[in-house]
């Protein structure tokens, strides 16, 4: 298996004629990923946190690959990243959100953090020295990103936070909580480090898929931030929020796309050697609609991703296009996986060709970063402006 793929290496051609060294880098990255972690993915499948899996990611440059240069980054274009996060998608998708989630807060230094913040968390932070979570959501408030109910009141140099955040993705792992909460002057974001007084983790909350990335509870029971840890200017912390999350959702985009095209793969694959009624089921008409199907919407979802990842990077306004990505390609995931299991028949329901867990992980990814719904409501609005 090759996972830099024919279709993949046509879109960065496409995207950068000029330049054979992304291809090159993306062709060994996928390399690594297929030695080091796909023969993982199914046992963290199990509910193991892939920490050795994001050390060898951040050993690869994973993580640095498209911040600047002078914190430790490689400089590279964002679609080049998106292409080597939809190829971790294929090999373990556990693994990905929580990169991708590391990925996303490292944004918020990068865009919105003072210098200090950047020597002192985003350097660690994109070679993997530290691990990040970004906690948002709270138990009241889950597509209502606004509606947020954690306070801080400043006092004496620091701001003591109070409050309870739910499904923070690498709860518990990380070592820095980008934690949303209001002030007077409104919401804000604060660098949180895992070892402030009054910082307190649930236990890991179980869940259908996506099972080796961690989902836990955050309270902020009297903790005290100090106050050079407010990221950016105070009352703007919706603002840093919603442009951290439609980055996020290009992510979770190609994420989706590396799902939807392993278990695709897997499914073409079946059908040539799966026997029936005397033929191979890949004779079967039903069968061949459903591959072209397939098919089809994959390199569609592709496409409405690496459009996004493009707009970002040549600085334009990318949120429409972020929001039908993320919305076309986690549907899709999710559509092409139930047509896998069903291409298996028993065999894709029973545990033996790991099939049904990328239909598990693809459900997750119409609900992380903002549903499906969200995503409607978003890209009729900003049509309708």
């Amino acid at each position: 298996m090759t996972l830099f793929g024919p279709e993949l290496q046509t879109t960065i051609t496409m995207l950068y004629p000029t330049n054979p060294n992304f291809t090159q880098l993306l062709e060994s990255f996928g390399e690594f990923l297929e030695q080091e972690i796909m023969p993982t993915a199914k046992k963290i499948d199990e509910g193991i946190f892939p920490r050795e899996n994001l050390g060898k990611l951040f050993t690869h440059g994973f993580t640095s690959m498209a911040f600047p240069k002078q914190y430790g980054g490689q400089g590279l274009p964002y679609p080049v990243y998106i292409a080597a996060v939809e190829m971790l998608g294929m090999t373990c998708a556990s693994t990905g959100v929580s990169a991708a989630i590391h990925g996303t807060s490292c944004t918020g230094i990068a865009f919105y953090g003072s210098e200090e913040q950047k020597t002192k968390y985003l350097k660690p932070l994109i070679q993997g020295e530290k691990l990040a979570a970004f906690a948002l959501t709270e138990p009241h408030s889950g597509s209502d990103a606004g509606d947020i109910h954690t306070r801080a009141k400043f006092q004496d140099g620091s701001y003591i936070l109070n409050g309870k955040k739910t499904f923070i993705t690498n709860g518990g792992e990380a070592d820095v909580y980008f934690a949303v909460a209001k002030t007077d002057n409104g919401p804000c974001i604060f660098l949180v480090d895992r070892d402030s007084k009054g910082l307190r983790i649930g236990e890991n909350i179980e869940k259908l898929g996506i099972r080796g990335s961690t989902w836990t509870d955050v309270f902020f029971e009297d903790c005290v931030v100090p106050g050079r840890n407010l990221l950016g200017a105070e009352g703007q912390g919706f603002e840093y929020t919603k442009h951290m999350l439609q980055i996020g959702r290009i992510a979770i985009a190609a994420l989706a796309v590396g799902v939807a095209q392993i278990a695709f793969e897997k499914a073409l694959s079946f059908s040539k050697e799966r026997v029936a009624f005397g033929s191979p089921i890949s004779q079967f008409q039903m069968t061949r609609q459903k591959l072209a199907d397939m098919s089809t919407e994959i390199s569609a979802a592709r496409q409405l991703t690496f459009r996004a990842a493009w707009m970002k990077q040549s600085g334009k306004d990318f949120s429409l296009q972020a929001s039908q990505a993320k919305l076309f390609a986690s549907e899709t995931a999710m559509k092409v996986s139930d047509q896998v299991i069903q291409i298996h028949g028993g065999y894709g329901y029973a545990d033996k060709y790991d099939v049904h867990r990328h239909w598990r992980d693809a459900r997750m990814m119409t609900i992380g970063e903002g549903t499906s719904e969200i995503m409607r409501l978003v890209i009729s609005h900003s049509l309708l402006q």
